[in-house]
């Protein structure tokens, strides 16, 4: 809570989602009047719309993997392909396909990051 006058209290809540603001908002409104002062991040000037990162820590087997999950859309939501059918494809065992992609999904989260810190520090300087 912040800020308070004689019949007045301000409570700040950060909610990430606008089905959780609306579910909030309702939940509130039946008790005190409630709306919503901002929708905007407090982080979305932290998220840039365009990065660099350098690729170079993807070795060839974990990017010849991540190009056939992405092709046959194994990251597709439902996905429409599965470990089984990727490491048949790549000839290798379905744990050594789930290791490549992990290892290959944390180098390039990992770069992105970085890019991302390294942008706002220049930008800050």
């Amino acid at each position: 809570m912040t800020g308070t006058d004689t019949d007045r209290i301000r409570v700040t809540v950060t909610v990430t989602d606008d089905e959780s603001i609306r579910e909030l908002i309702d939940c509130v409104d039946d008790v005190v009047d409630a709306r919503v002062v901002s929708t905007q991040s407090p982080d979305a000037d932290r998220r840039p719309e365009s990065l660099r990162i350098d690729v170079r820590d993807v070795t060839p087997k974990q990017w010849e993997a991540l190009e056939l999950a992405c092709e046959r859309g194994y990251f597709d939501r439902p996905r429409r392909a599965n470990l089984e059918s990727l490491a048949t494809e790549l000839s290798i065992s379905k744990s050594a396909l789930s290791q490549r992609l992990r290892a290959a999904e944390a180098t390039l989260v990992g770069s992105v990051l970085e890019a991302t810190r390294e942008r706002g520090l220049k930008e800050r300087s």
